[in-house]
């Protein structure tokens, strides 16, 4: 064994034999530990239940957000307005004026046409 060696050159020569001398080692310590082991994986697999169960939920609420019966035209072209009014609105309220700008690009026939001489939004 030459202990003046890097570990590149150590890992170089990891054969076969010397992982299976690895995996009998990690059988040796799960037999002899593996009583130790049952609360940690029943505590394991009680997070990932309830982590999967999360995600499903979720999963399933952003199905529910889809509508799911038809919507004439005028309604939703109306839903688009009023959004996009909630968004201008709030970053009025915040004073992001370029926010406000990017909202009124998005729709400049919609959008009002007025400032104030302040510099604030309307």
């Amino acid at each position: 064994m030459n202990y003046a060696e890097t570990f590149e050159e150590f890992s170089s020569r990891l054969g076969t034999m010397d992982l299976l001398l690895y995996a009998g080692a990690g059988l040796i310590v799960y037999v002899l530990f593996k009583d130790k082991l049952d609360p940690i994986k029943s505590k394991l697999l009680k997070l990932f239940d309830r982590v999967s169960s999360k995600t499903t939920a979720s999963s399933a609420g952003l199905v529910n957000i889809l509508p799911t019966n038809k919507v004439n035209n005028d309604d939703l072209f109306f839903e688009l307005v009023s959004s996009w009014k909630k968004t201008r609105d709030l970053a009025a309220q915040n004073k992001c004026l370029e926010a406000v700008k990017v909202a009124d690009q998005m729709f400049p026939y919609l959008s009002p046409s007025g400032c104030s001489k302040d510099g604030e939004v309307i």
